[in-house]
């Protein structure tokens, strides 16, 4: 059996993510939604795009597509992230892909 990994990733007050051993979880307390600012996946089907903006890194968090996309539908998050933000997002997100099980 694969080890359990949980690892939590405080990206400012609002945002929080959370690894926990094969989901990756996004709470962001700002959000006034239906879903109560909650986004979860499994780590194989979790997608991450990354873009350079003047402001910072856009990020786009949702399903993946096959061809290393993001879905249009279903729940998506998106946020941009300061330069100095950005290499303990991604670390996070390394761990989250690490976990899979499948390879695309």
């Amino acid at each position: 059996m694969a080890e359990r990994v949980y690892l939590e990733y405080r990206l400012d007050e609002n945002v929080i993510f959370v690894l926990d051993h094969r989901t990756v979880d996004v709470f962001d307390a700002a959000v006034t939604v239906a879903s109560g600012g909650r986004c979860r996946w499994h780590v194989d089907q979790l997608g991450v795009d990354a873009k350079q903006t003047r402001r910072g890194t856009k990020l786009t968090i949702g399903l993946r597509t096959a061809d290393g996309g993001i879905h249009v539908n279903g729940d998506r998050m998106i946020l941009t992230v300061t330069d100095e933000q950005l290499p303990q997002l991604m670390a996070f997100f390394d761990r989250a892909k690490a976990a899979r099980t499948i390879s695309r």
